[in-house]
């Protein structure tokens, strides 16, 4: 009979932070670690190195100053942290330390445990308090199966009448329906081409596989392709059997909807992804589930599952980790610039989270060879673009965001030096105007610049003054310069995903309105070269409002505020998106829609001394138009003042 191999004198890694006996020996991997399909990795062993702590006290347990550090890093020239902030190179080679909730389940989904700090708690302390039961199921289904224990054979059969009823529900609401092999192939590509570059929250080869095999989430697909029927062509709209574009956006929202509102969905993390995408989504002002509203659900989960707090990183894979840092951090600049854009206090506080930030290392070239790659140059420029914009964002979160106290201008100041020195800090291929790659440079000033907006025209020293010669001005004139350089390069329409996601994203939409609301005042203050001009960059920001609204729904909210504006002062302008305007037809393609688009800017620009504004008195311009319009208070502002 062979003698049993004598067990290693180290436990390994997890069985020593579980603090239960380690099984393992020189050759092979213990039965905890064979169980949880982890690498068995032995610990260094400290023996005999210091004195022995006293009993009861855990070294898995991390202390809560070695946890604390910075939300802030700093960039270039900005102000540093006085705090030790964990960087991705540590967090990769930091010992697992981190508590087993949120943990990937057998079937790779990550469950959803709402008391996860005591019980994450325990079981570092004692370990799985199953272990020594002949029960082998995981955690997760002990924590599911324990209420279910205590009610009668009658309770479970109405639980399982009611959600019977539900999944009887969602199919006759079609919410398992799926586009046809090609068509949803087509939405795919369109999605990877156009938003999935500025925001990837997704692992792309996985999410592929997971279609290919039948376990993708019907919510986040239907998330997906909601997202994909706002940038692809009209000429998919069409095929795809839909009447509009809203209507195919429409379909795929209200599947998605409902499958949320049903709970159908167990991963979490696809939960949280799927909400986020959903913030695309809004389909006027009226509309209680805005993106605001889909954002907050997102923010949320996430943070109940811990993606704010490095420890609970340790335990995944690279694959997950980055995947997990990117989605978190596409989540917060997402809800730093809507807090900004909508007036509102953010979701997340900053100083909360100690995530590393974003590195080209969390970033995966494409490797499926059936999307098209882009060049390196290309994904580099991509790369850095997200990541100064969650830098970007970060500024603005530490200095900044809303405040509510007595407003003196102080706060708007320090933001805008600490903005200022971020953008001269940036990488070149970010401040070249002129490269084949420089859209991305262009998007990136077009977010910076409407940052310092909105930081002015939130100053009381500047939010009265917008004529020539005005920071406000300035920074109106510059994002129009960067409008016309994608115009005239087609990037606005033909390309147009790219612009349209990564600014309605980033808050673009927010800057041609704003930019817009500017116009207007300066046509309303009466100087005549002022509103010739103001008239003339009003018509062109009206132009690229009309031409998106088929796309964007709420751009058809705005649009009869802006045209009531501009007609009520002015004979030679003319509506093009009123009223009695029909819904447009799907054209053929996008690169017809970039044609037809600039034909409507070359024949835009020959009137623009038509029916120069009359002038009106400045009183109640300040609460005609508040700093974050259109947004805050939109109709007591506008439509009330």
């Amino acid at each position: 009979m062979p003698r049993k191999a004598p067990a290693a004198k180290v436990a390994c890694v997890i069985c020593h932070e579980r603090r239960v006996k380690c099984d393992r020996t020189e050759d092979v991997a213990c039965s905890n670690c064979r169980n949880a399909q982890r690498d068995c990795e032995p610990i260094i062993s400290r023996r005999g190195r210091k004195r022995k702590l006293p009993l009861g006290f855990s070294e898995s347990v991390p202390s809560r100053s070695s946890l604390r550090s910075s939300h802030f890093m700093a960039h270039g020239g900005v102000t540093p942290s006085t705090t030790h902030q964990v960087t991705p190179t540590e967090a990769n080679k930091a010992p697992e330390k981190s508590p087993c909730f949120p943990a990937l389940g057998p079937s790779g989904k990550t469950q959803y445990v709402g008391d996860s700090s005591n019980l994450n708690y325990l079981v570092q302390q004692f370990g799985n308090p199953f272990e020594g039961s002949t029960d082998t199921r995981p955690l997760q289904d002990h924590l599911h199966g324990a209420m279910l224990a205590r009610v009668g054979d009658s309770t479970i059969q109405e639980i399982e009448r009611l959600r019977q009823s539900s999944l009887a529900h969602l199919k006759a609401e079609g919410a398992f329906d799926v586009p046809t092999l090609e068509t949803g192939q087509a939405l795919l590509d369109a999605y990877f081409h156009y938003s999935f570059t500025t925001l990837p929250i997704l692992d792309r080869s996985r999410f592929r596989a997971q279609i290919e095999d039948g376990s993708v989430s019907h919510l986040l697909l239907n998330a997906v392709y909601l997202t994909a029927s706002l940038y692809c062509s009209d000429k998919l709209i069409s095929d795809a059997g839909f009447a509009s574009r809203y209507a195919a956006s429409l379909t795929f929202y209200r599947r998605a909807k409902s499958l949320y509102d049903a709970g159908f969905e167990t991963d979490t993390i696809a939960t949280i992804q799927a909400t986020f995408l959903m913030c695309h989504w809004w389909s006027g002002l009226l509309e209680p589930k805005d993106p605001w509203h889909w954002l907050g659900i997102s923010v949320g989960m996430a943070q109940a599952l811990g993606l704010h707090q490095a420890k609970s990183y340790i335990r995944l894979g690279e694959r997950e980790r980055n995947l997990w840092r990117r989605l978190w951090w596409m989540i917060y600049t997402m809800d730093i610039n809507l807090s900004m854009f909508l007036d509102r206090p953010p979701h997340i506080q900053g100083r909360l989270c100690n995530v590393p930030p974003l590195t080209q290392d969390d970033f995966e070239p494409n490797d499926d060879p059936s999307d098209s790659e882009p060049s390196d140059g290309n994904f580099c420029n991509v790369s850095m673009f997200v990541i100064n914009a969650m830098q970007l964002a970060r500024i603005v979160d530490r200095f900044f965001t809303i405040k509510y106290d007595e407003d003196t201008g102080h706060s708007q100041d320090i933001c805008l030096e600490q903005i200022s020195l971020w953008s001269n800090s940036l990488p070149p291929g970010l401040q070249n105007f002129t490269s084949s790659q420089s859209i991305w440079a262009i998007l990136t000033r077009i977010l910076y610049q409407t940052y310092r907006l909105v930081l002015h025209r939130s100053n009381p020293r500047f939010s009265i003054n917008t004529g020539p010669g005005t920071p406000i001005f300035e920074i109106c004139t510059d994002i129009y310069h960067m409008l016309e350089i994608l115009m005239a390069k087609d990037l606005v329409y033909a390309a147009a995903g790219n612009m349209q996601v990564s600014l309605r994203s980033l808050g673009g939409i927010a800057s041609v309105l704003s930019v817009l609301s500017i116009q207007i005042l300066n046509i309303h203050k009466g100087d005549p070269g002022v509103r010739m001009i103001s008239e003339h960059r009003a018509r062109f920001c009206m132009m690229i409002l009309q031409n998106l609204q088929d796309r964007l729904p709420i751009v058809a909210a705005f649009l009869p505020i802006y045209e009531s504006l501009l007609k009520g002062r002015s004979m030679g302008f003319q509506s093009q998106g009123g009223e009695n305007a029909k819904e447009r037809p799907p054209r053929q393609s996008m690169q017809h829609e970039g044609a037809d688009s600039e034909n409507e800017m070359h024949n835009g620009s020959l009137n623009i001394t038509e029916g120069l504004f009359d002038q009106i008195p400045q009183d109640n311009l300040g609460t005609l138009f508040p700093f974050s319009f259109p947004f805050g208070n939109l109709f007591e502002d506008v439509m009330l003042g």
